[in-house]
């Protein structure tokens, strides 16, 4: 009898050791760890960086220690705004950031997957990006740029604030002439209606207009533009975000760093990433419900953007995407792709979801 016990616990102990990498469905050794450098554009103190991080260490928590990584802030390892080039580079892991930054190297279908005037809300998007073909034309955004990435969808916000202005806006004229802070579709768009638009890391935006190098800019949601204090500089905050209905935010890896890793910790990561994407959604939208009320507190001068700026906006905005079309076959594919998802996720939402003022007490 105690033979046959012993022979039973060695196949129970054979059976529950971990498969040796390489195996199909291997796990990892226990023991081995998996380094990962990254970082966001963002600086510490930003409440986008908090939600990267939050990121960075659930990884390390549901791999139980088998990824080791390390979130750093913009600038820390490369240049702000630099992160995908260094992914792809292999100067660093894996990044936190959004896709809108790096245009130049993938077009402005880049924006189409952040954000863009009149265009998406945030669950719109999310629905299209897992159920609608919007994942498979994220990376292929990638791969036909030859950068060697895995993209994922990894955080959300809701509209983002219009902006913040010295003077406020009355009209589409106010823009002539004005150094306005932005990037992506939205500057094109300000360039075009007499805008001098300026590209800069949000770590450097509070000076630049403290010290008059931009007259405006826009950065992201109420409890985002709080936490980086810029109520503190006396300007007009203006609102609704017709420039950014949502602020979607990615995740990309080095392709190498993740074709090394086993089955089970692709796994980890994937699904860390779908839970970061409703969390940092949270975070951000809880810390815009105080923020608001905040900014009521210090004094902060609120300013309704006029319908008229608003309707122009959107008008530009397709005249804009219709010449992009024109211009770039990738970017009209993934336009079509979202515009038509659209068309039907609103005929559905019209007839089936309550409208929540008629069920206000």
């Amino acid at each position: 009898m105690m033979v046959a016990v012993m022979a039973i616990a060695s196949l129970v102990i054979v059976g529950c050791a971990p498969q040796e990498e390489g195996e199909e469905g291997a796990f990892a050794p226990f023991g081995e760890t998996y380094e990962l450098r990254m970082q966001t554009p963002f600086p510490t103190g930003f409440i986008m960086y908090q939600a990267g991080n939050n990121w960075a260490m659930s990884l390390n928590d549901m791999s139980g220690g088998r990824f080791n990584a390390t979130m750093n802030a913009g600038g820390a390892v490369v240049d702000a705004l630099k992160e995908m080039r260094a992914v792809h580079e292999g100067v660093l892991d894996a990044t936190y950031t959004g896709a809108h930054y790096h245009t130049s190297e993938v077009g402005f279908a880049g924006d189409l997957f952040n954000l863009y005037p009149a265009g998406t809300d945030p669950w719109e998007f999310i629905v299209w990006y897992f159920d609608g073909g919007g994942a498979a034309l994220h990376q292929e955004m990638y791969d036909r740029k030859d950068l060697n990435v895995k993209a994922f969808l990894g955080g959300m916000t809701s509209a983002e604030l219009f902006g913040w202005f010295a003077e406020p806006v009355t009209g589409m004229e106010s823009f002539e002439g004005m150094k306005f802070r932005t990037a992506g579709i939205w500057g094109e768009m300000l360039n075009e209606a007499g805008a001098s638009v300026v590209t800069m890391p949000g770590g450097e935006v509070y000076e630049s207009l403290q010290r008059g190098v931009i007259d405006a800019f826009e950065f992201s949601t109420p409890g985002v533009d709080f936490s980086a204090g810029f109520h503190e500089l006396g300007a007009y905050v203006h609102g609704p975000g017709i420039h950014a209905p949502q602020a979607a935010f990615e995740v990309l890896i080095n392709m190498d760093v993740w074709n090394s890793l086993p089955a089970d910790l692709q796994s980890i990561f994937e699904h860390s990433c779908e839970a970061s994407l409703v969390r940092s959604w949270s975070l951000v939208d809880g810390a815009d419900t105080v923020a608001i009320t905040a900014l009521q507190d210090y004094g902060t001068e609120f300013v309704k953007l006029p319908d008229d700026v608003q309707m122009a906006i959107t008008e530009l905005a397709h005249e804009k995407y219709a010449e992009l079309a024109a211009e770039d076959e990738f970017f009209a594919k993934v336009y079509k792709s979202q515009t038509d998802f659209d068309i039907a996720f609103r005929a559905f939402k019209d007839f089936a979801q309550p409208d929540p003022d008629l069920m206000t007490p």
